[in-house]
């Protein structure tokens, strides 16, 4: 099934053929060994056991322990630092078939900061995908992510990036391809999201923002795309979308139409783009209407030791300050991984987004942000079971009226074993 190109983003997150760049991170960063290596695992614990006949089991689990230092714990100009310890688990369970695909993945999360109270965390997120072809015309495809965590995302639009805060965000991904012919094919797709803060305040009032639950909401999209492959190398793509987004207390209520083309083109047999562009009409309620150009882009770049992917966005988001009914941002993310020897590797992994926001009728600006977030880290393998790694993490948020900026260097490392 080959679903349109679509970007990790909040208010477009429909893309079925990837998962949330936080839990491609995090995969990264918390399981650094081949899903091979676990099942080789397995399968050499079995015949160890005099039991070698059983099919390997496809599960895999990592758990490592990290330990560093934190310069911002709290997010704020003049931040508190604080040594830190944390644990980490990884759950992944992939079930290839010919007809049906299943793929579960389990991430659990748990911070303790030495020097600052009140603020240790306790997150997890799952994510689950399946695929089922019902014939060689019509597929299904299903993917149920859901998060619980409490420090901001810098590669989403769930909500404010200067707040530490519970929240819990799901995204819910239903989608249906029927292939016409060999070369055209329609998928109809349905995405449901939901955006819920557990405080109403941020529990620090240095940072000037709005009440995070002014950020609950609930979002559906309804899509439709026609496909046509132009070549066995080169896919024509034409979608309309609908998308409703309700708020529970904020008014900023809105509903918005995208219509957009585009092209989805392997230039190599390691090189893929996709470009999907087209305008989106915002109506919002008691604030008017507005109109922006879409843009969603990515490229993909695989080798056997190394790995690239670029994603770029432009278009309306929810907006996270406060006094802002429209948000304008442009978004792009770079991950690489890069084997620099059969033991070492490196990774990198680099966002930024910039918001235009305006208030009232969506004409009177009420200033811009610009929010980054760097990651670089380098892995060792000791064997199939055990992993080293050494990471840096850099995020900056910029300032934007009375709502003051700050930045965070985050310095860690540890060890994961893999089963």
């Amino acid at each position: 099934m080959i679903l349109p190109c679509r970007i990790h983003r909040t208010c477009n997150r429909h893309r079925g053929d990837s998962l949330p760049l936080a839990l491609l991170l995090a995969v990264c960063l918390l399981s650094p060994l081949g899903k091979a290596d676990g099942q080789e695992a397995v399968s050499s614990t079995s015949e160890a056991a005099g039991i070698g006949w059983l099919p390997a089991v496809p599960i895999q689990i990592t758990a490592g322990v990290d330990t560093g230092y934190d310069d911002n714990v709290t997010l704020t100009p003049s931040g508190k630092g604080s040594l830190f310890a944390a644990e980490n688990i990884v759950l992944t369970y992939d079930r290839p078939g010919e007809r049906t695909q299943f793929y579960l993945l389990g991430v659990g999360h748990f911070t303790q900061n030495f020097d600052v109270t009140g603020l240790n965390e306790k997150s997890g997120n799952v994510t689950m995908a399946l695929t089922h072809n019902f014939s060689t015309r019509l597929s299904f495809y299903a993917s149920v992510y859901g998060t619980y965590q409490n420090q901001p995302n810098f590669q989403s639009n769930v909500g404010p990036q200067n707040v530490v805060s519970p929240f819990f965000d799901t995204v819910d991904i239903f989608a249906l391809t029927y292939h016409w012919s060999s070369r055209l094919s329609l998928v109809t797709s349905y995405t449901f999201e939901r955006v819920q803060y557990f405080s109403s305040s941020n529990g620090n009032s240095q940072n000037g923002v709005q009440n995070t639950s002014a950020q609950n909401r609930i979002q559906n999209t309804f899509s439709e795309a026609l496909q046509f492959s132009l070549t066995s190398r080169t896919v024509l793509v034409s979608e309309y979308r609908y998308q409703t987004i309700n708020y529970d207390t904020a008014p900023t209520d809105s509903t918005t139409h995208f219509v957009l083309a585009g092209i989805n083109h392997n230039l190599t047999e390691h090189l893929i783009v996709h470009v999907l562009a087209g305008e989106s009409f915002r109506s919002l309620e008691n604030a008017g209407d507005s109109a922006l150009p879409n843009f969603e882009g990515s490229l993909g770049y695989v080798r056997s030791n190394h790995s690239l992917n670029w994603l770029t966005s432009y278009g309306f988001e929810s907006p996270t300050t406060g006094g802002a009914t429209t948000t304008k941002t442009l978004r792009t993310g770079l991950n690489l991984t890069y084997g620099l020897t059969s033991r070492l590797s490196s990774v990198a992994g680099v966002y930024y987004h910039r918001d235009e926001n305006q208030g009232g009728t969506g004409t009177s600006s009420t200033g811009t942000q610009d929010s980054l977030d760097l990651n670089l880290g380098l892995r060792y393998t000791i064997n199939k079971h055990f992993t080293l790694h050494l990471d840096y993490n850099h995020s900056t948020q910029g300032s934007m009226g009375s709502t003051p900026g700050y930045s965070r260097n985050r310095y860690f490392g540890g060890l994961t074993y893999t089963y």
